[in-house]
């Protein structure tokens, strides 16, 4: 063999060492970051699923505490409340009503007063504890709620929830619930939560299980109630208890190892060709790689955001069940993922209930954000007991506060007095409502104030209007009468009014608007969110 021959063999065996060289490295290290970035996939969906797992538990224990919160305007009139052993008695009843492990009273001054306890009652001040306890201090100088994650309890050792609600008078109610307590309450709430959530693509899922191994949420329903193994090396997992409910995120593998075997003959083709195209298309695989994952991400995230608001409005109807003296029906079409228009009702008083419709200036997430901002102030303040202009007054005084987007809030608010008729409402900057007497609709005229979150320190006076038994308001925003059709005109105040003529019906009042404005609108976008709102009063008797 000739010294040229010689030299060309070992430059081609060089070459050939360097090459499997350079894919055994690019092997290597496409696995671990394969493996790097496929548990950082699943650190991130444990934040969203923990996030969402939480706000389902807390908000089941709150409505636990608010019941005893109402059930304790009934006690305290009693004459053995003021007795520690039969109060407790009864507290330990009805904390075995509504599957709770603790009920506990504290007055304004934070101390214990009441529990199903009867050993701890006068002996805790929240006001002068650490810890659990002290956080619960809050409760006294705010009225608002507060839930704590299940954790091991520093006084008994039990893992146990606490959450609390603020008592009018002063004080606060505090209920607490070990773990399987917070798993009968929440199991159904947590079931079938993950039902379309997905991790890295189709192929990653998200599985909760009770503490037995019981599934109660898959992706693949069937599997539910069934018994959960877990995954073997064929997947990338990990598994957290979040609320004491074992969740796990796996990916498999297989879509990994095809990815790498791929970018192992692309590289294999590039190093032939050229370092430079190789680390082009490189380039370009890892910008279309990251852009579809922005793409996936934010599209969860608005799904997640869609459910959130949808949530936070009331669906289900008749609201009260047991008032007959108004009928109530309400409904919100949105013309995005997330809306910036809210309705919303609740008593407020021993005979009134509160009711409004809102418009967020604006559009999109910043519009939703606020939305839920202003829904949760205007709520929190009424139901205080507050007439509606102070309601308004304090609201936009808060919505004022930090709003450096100088965002705003249009919105329509009255409160009902269900004996007499008499709603009590302030106008800020919305459209005026409907008002149906014996069939015939007439526009609500009156003075109105400005926005919520327009201009801090403005004082709104309230105006009344009496309802005769039979009489209807119909609240809306200004996406029904906005909308356009192909010509470009609008819905308009008379299209809406003539809608509604003759009808008397709260359900049938707003599924007709409806249908007329997608009708007068067909083949247009719907360019705003619609939002109904239509309360008959049906007299005292």
């Amino acid at each position: 063999m000739t010294a040229q021959r010689r030299l060309v063999v070992r430059l081609i065996g060089a070459v050939v060492v360097a090459f499997f060289a350079s894919m055994a490295l690019t092997w290597i290290l496409h696995d671990r970051m394969t493996a790097r970035e496929a548990y950082k996939l699943i650190d991130g969906a444990f934040n969203d699923v923990e996030r969402a797992i939480r706000e389902r538990v807390d908000r089941r224990m709150i409505r636990q505490a608010m019941v005893v919160r109402d059930r304790l305007h009934e006690m305290v009139g009693e004459p053995w409340w003021g007795d520690p052993a039969e109060s407790s008695r009864r507290l330990r009843a009805l904390a075995d009503e509504l599957m709770v492990n603790e009920i506990c009273v504290a007055d304004a001054d934070g101390l214990l007063t009441h529990s199903a306890r009867v050993e701890e009652v006068g002996k805790l001040n929240f006001r002068q504890s650490s810890g659990q306890a002290g956080e619960f201090a809050a409760l006294l100088d705010s009225e608002t709620e507060l839930a704590q994650p299940l954790m091991p309890n520093t006084l008994r050792g039990e893992m146990v929830k606490y959450v609390g609600v603020w008592l009018p008078e002063g004080g606060f109610v505090q209920v607490g619930g070990y773990d399987t307590c917070v798993h009968n309450l929440s199991r159904t709430a947590v079931t079938g939560l993950t039902h379309n959530w997905h991790v890295s693509g189709e192929d990653g899922y998200i599985v909760i299980t009770t503490t037995m191994g019981t599934i109660i949420s898959h992706p693949d329903m069937a599997r539910e109630g069934g018994q959960w193994r877990e995954p073997g090396d064929e997947s990338y997992w990990r598994r957290r208890d979040v609320e004491g409910f074992p969740v796990y995120v796996v990916i498999p593998k297989k879509t990994a190892i095809l990815e790498r075997r791929l970018l192992v003959g692309t590289s294999a083709f590039l190093n032939g060709a050229a370092l430079v195209l190789a680390a082009f298309l490189v380039g370009i695989v890892i910008a279309a790689y990251v852009r579809a994952q922005l793409r996936a991400q934010r599209a969860k995230e608005m799904s997640m955001a869609s459910d959130i608001q949808e949530s936070s409005i009331p669906r289900t109807f008749p609201p009260f069940p047991d008032e007959k003296r108004v009928d109530i029906y309400a409904d919100m079409e949105t013309a995005r993922e997330v809306g910036g228009d809210f309705y919303d009702f609740f008593i407020s008083g021993t005979r009134k209930i509160t009711f409004l419709v809102a418009d967020v200036s604006g559009k999109g997430v910043p519009a939703a954000l606020f939305m839920m901002r202003a829904k949760s102030v205007v709520k929190s303040v009424a139901q205080t007991g507050k007439p509606v202009a102070e309601v308004a007054t304090a609201a936009n005084n808060a919505l004022c506060e930090s709003n450096s987007a100088s965002m705003f809030v249009t919105a329509w608010i009255g409160e009902i007095d269900l004996d007499s008729g008499i709603v009590s409402y302030v106008n800020l900057g919305h459209n005026p409502p409907l008002l149906i007497r014996g069939g015939s609709p007439e526009y609500l005229k009156g003075k109105t104030g400005i926005a919520l979150g327009a201009m801090p320190g403005f004082t709104y006076a309230a105006q009344e209007v009496r309802l005769e038994p039979g009489d209807m308001l119909y609240l809306y925003t200004d996406g029904v009468t906005e909308q356009t059709n192909t010509s470009g005109e609008m819905f308009g105040e008379q299209r809406l009014k003539a809608a509604m003529d003759g009808r008397c019906d709260v359900e049938d009042v707003v599924g007709t608007i409806l249908s007329a404005v997608r009708g007068f609108g067909e083949g247009v976008e719907q360019a705003d969110d619609i939002t109904q709102l239509a309360i008959r009063y049906n007299g005292a008797g």
